[in-house]
């Protein structure tokens, strides 16, 4: 049997063809037994758990460690996501299209991708899943095979113009310009956004100022100037969470950042078990000038 390294090795050897160099934009080949060399001979390793690191510099400490995406797979498995990525689906799934190349930007532990692609099957050609987090990416590629997994600035994305039919970008910061360079003639940008109510149980226990509100609206103006929308819905559901589930939404949700472990103790102890899912998801395609 082949270990989930040389797995990973013949994975990159396919999907080479879409990728390019970060540091000088050129083409990449796939050099045995793991390695891909562009043009200027920069070179990439696939690390040993299986992904790649694509950053022209050393990575940046964050307060993305393992123990956030370790409660962030915990969390998503509950199903606490399970109407958006439902909906999400659908909308690939309405691609008409026989072979489909997949990317998560801003992949995280690489949850959703993983579900898009089993959920597809044999509909997708190539995925893959980047993120500036390294403890996301290495477990994303401990936990998921048959995705190509990478350390990557998604503002100068090493994956080849033109090349990607469906671009997730889930609660994640976007690069309008590199997505619209991105993605092939007909495909869709997919974009999930909070709503004024997304964790709203959370905001009104921690906060007593203008925190305690939310507004999208800046942030869905920006994707209505770059792409052309062609669909939008809001998903809203109350959701009832165990004290273990409470746990790790606390401790994976960028809300609980700044938050003391006392208050977060008193949410336990007194807050509420209903939690609000409150989502708008968008999709666009280029602008016809674009």
């Amino acid at each position: 049997m082949k270990s989930k390294l040389e797995q990973s090795s013949e994975l990159l050897e396919t999907s080479a063809a879409l990728l390019r160099c970060p540091i000088c934009t050129s083409g990449v080949t796939f050099r045995a037994p793991r390695s891909l060399v562009c043009s200027q001979n920069h070179s990439f390793d696939l690390a040993k758990p299986g992904y790649l690191f694509l950053l022209r510099h050393a990575a940046k400490p964050t307060k993305y460690d393992q123990l956030l995406f370790e409660a962030r797979k915990r969390f998503i498995m509950t199903g606490f996501f399970q109407e958006t990525m439902e909906a999400v689906l659908a909308q690939v799934e309405a691609l008409e299209k026989k072979e489909l190349v997949l990317f998560d930007a801003g992949s995280g532990e690489g949850s959703h991708l993983a579900y898009l692609t089993e959920q597809l099957e044999k509909k997708v050609s190539l995925a893959f899943g980047f993120d500036l987090a390294k403890e996301g990416i290495r477990q994303a590629a401990r936990d998921f095979s048959g995705i190509t997994w990478g350390v990557a600035d998604l503002a100068n994305c090493p994956l080849q113009t033109g090349r990607v039919d469906v671009i997730l970008n889930m609660l994640s910061p976007a690069s309008y310009d590199e997505f619209s360079r991105l993605l092939s003639r007909e495909g869709l940008l997919i974009k999930v956004i909070p709503e004024a109510d997304y964790l709203q149980e959370l905001r009104r226990f921690f906060y007593q100022d203008e925190r305690q509100t939310y507004s999208n609206e800046a942030v869905a103006n920006r994707f209505y100037e770059h792409f052309d929308v062609v669909y939008e819905k809001r998903i809203t559901k109350q959701k009832t969470l165990q004290k273990d589930e409470q746990m790790d939404l606390l401790a994976m949700t960028p809300l609980g950042f700044q938050i003391p472990v006392e208050k977060k103790a008193a949410f336990l102890e007194n807050g509420s078990d209903q939690i609000t899912l409150d989502h708008r998801i968008i999709v666009g395609k280029k602008k016809a000038e674009a």
